[in-house]
Parts: C-alpha cells; structure tokens; sequence
C-alpha cells in the first residue's frame, strides 16, 4: 500500500496519505474526507443544537404569551402595541 502514499488520482484529484494506522484521503482542495464516525458525530452534534434552538425558541414564546396575558390583565391589548 506503500505506492499509494502521495499518490493523487489524476481523474478526481484526490491524494492519498498512508499512515501507520490509516489511510487518509483528501479531497481536490486538500482537505481530509471524514470517516463515518466523524460523521455520525458530526451529525449527532448538529441534532442536539437544533433540539436545543428549539427548545429556546418554546421558552421565549412561552414568555412571550405571559407577558401577553399580564398586559391583557392590566387592559393593554398587545397587538395594539405595533
């Protein structure tokens, strides 16, 4: 496998690294193609941040309809408010 180290493909321009542990390919740009983990960890990390956006995005429409209902109880309509 020691002929590939180095090697770049003429056709897709993708380069080979080999390591001791691994194989490394990188794309055109130089940038490493992540392995399937990296990827499902990628992927798991992008499903908790938007768990949590929505989660923040729940809360401050929950405030938001509090005060809402604390300016109904004082009299003031809050779309009047615009």
């Amino acid at each position: 496998m020691s002929h590939l180290n180095g090697w770049t493909s003429p056709r897709l321009g993708i380069r080979f690294a080999v390591r001791p542990e691994t194989l490394e390919i990188f794309d055109p740009a130089g940038r490493p193609f992540r392995s399937p983990v990296e990827l499902a960890r990628q992927a798991e990390q992008e499903r908790l941040r938007a768990e949590q956006a929505d989660q923040r995005a729940e809360r401050e429409h929950q405030r938001a309809e509090q005060l809402a209902q604390r300016l109904r109880a004082l009299g003031v309509d809050p779309n009047d408010l615009r």
